[in-house]
């Protein structure tokens, strides 16, 4: 069966997706069909359909996360870690249901919060710290120096996938990154240390593969109050509910349907970005967008504005003396009237859906034809 085929198959079969709390969530493919995606011909990318390859193994991958029983299931070796650090709301959320689920659960976060690190790696000693050994887990921060500066968000994914190695003998079946406090889709992800653990862990040059899901979502609310702790507490739970539905799904042999043992196709992961919604409008496979939007203090949002930073010199910088040093960082931030892919996990998200995009480690274009150079064999040879 060709994925596509596949994909219309799971579609007109499958439309629901059963959480935890058996509450019935409607699943949408897009934008490769007509089929429950509300959005109209004009509206669909031409290019999308090259994006297709990677999406319609996912789909099949995706399969068995849309069945409603899950015989078969069993007890796995999960690998986690966040970019929040080792003892973040969203990390300890995600463990907690992992343990519950009956995986065993090897947690190695950043000592301390080191957000926008995308996949950057720590070639230094590191100094890692076991905290705690219950609950069906084993927990560890992650430093460098001192031992004050946490690890990159990658870094201690390879360690979280190392140690769950040590304890059984072999690669662990799943990494896990997050659960992230801030939505991580449009062109936020590239730099999210979140999904740079993910892609560390799929990548066969560290640590040997591992298939890969990161999951963010953004806070229900940011006050430093008992009622928005308990709120978000909550929030984040629930997340990890779906993430433990999502798992439970993989394992009815999602890899197997490309002919492989993983639970999921080699070298494909998955970015899931849940709204910070009680009850979220669905679960939506798509590509990610070139947007990113931010609420006010920087933190990827639901319901913000879509925006431009710029980075750069805080005071002229050109034609100062050498050895001067002037003040930097961020200096503008101003709305961004770039066009967003229709489709896109920023405007399902806006919507209040659950968006899953299948990331891969690969940075080749997949529509390299698209980019006829005209550039000659010999161009260049021979000159000095």
């Amino acid at each position: 069966m060709r994925p596509n085929d596949l994909k219309e198959a799971l579609i007109k079969s499958f439309d629901r997706l059963r959480t935890n709390d058996n509450v019935l969530i409607p699943f949408v493919v897009s934008p490769s069909t007509r089929l429950r995606t509300g959005l109209s011909s004009h509206e669909r990318n031409p290019l999308d359909q090259s994006f297709l390859k990677h999406r319609g193994i996912v789909a099949a991958a995706l399969a068995a996360l849309l069945l409603v029983s899950s015989p078969g299931v069993r007890a796995l070796t999960i690998a986690l870690s966040d970019d929040d650090g080792w003892d973040a709301i969203g990390i300890q959320a995600a463990k907690r249901a992992l343990a519950a689920a009956g995986h065993t659960v090897v947690l190695a976060g950043p000592l301390n919060e080191q957000s926008g690190s995308s996949a950057a790696i720590n070639m230094t000693d590191l100094r890692i710290a076991k905290r705690r050994d219950d609950q069906g887990a084993l927990e560890y921060s992650v430093a460098i120096g001192d031992g004050t500066e946490g690890a990159e968000p990658a870094t201690s994914a390879l360690v979280a996938i190392d140690i769950a190695r040590q304890s059984t003998g072999r690669l662990p079946d799943l990494l896990v990154s997050g659960i992230n406090v801030g939505a991580n889709i449009g062109a936020a992800t590239q730099f999210s240390g979140t999904v740079g653990a993910a892609i560390a862990a799929l990548s066969p040059m560290l640590n040997g593969a591992v298939p890969a899901i990161a999951i963010s979502t953004d806070p229900l609310c940011g006050e430093s109050t008992p009622d928005c702790k308990t709120a978000n507490e909550a929030h984040f739970g629930q997340v990890a509910d779906f993430l433990v539905a999502v798992i439970a799904r993989l394992e009815r042999k999602a890899g197997s349907l490309e002919g492989e043992k993983g639970l999921l196709p080699r070298g494909i992961g998955l970015n899931i970005n849940y709204p910070p919604l009680p009850e979220p409008a669905g679960v939506v496979v798509t590509r990610q967008g070139r947007t990113v939007s931010f609420a006010d203090d920087l933190v990827v949002s639901y319901g913000a504005d879509t925006v431009t930073i710029n980075i750069g010199c805080r005071e002229p910088c050109a034609d100062v003396p050498v050895g001067t040093t002037l003040r930097g960082g961020i200096t503008k931030i101003v709305p961004d009237e770039t066009p967003e892919i229709p489709g896109a996990n920023t405007t399902w998200y806006g919507r209040g859906y659950i968006t899953i995009v299948p990331i891969t480690p690969d940075y080749t274009a997949d529509a390299p034809s698209a980019f006829s150079l005209g550039i000659d064999i010999k161009d260049g040879l021979g000159r000095r």
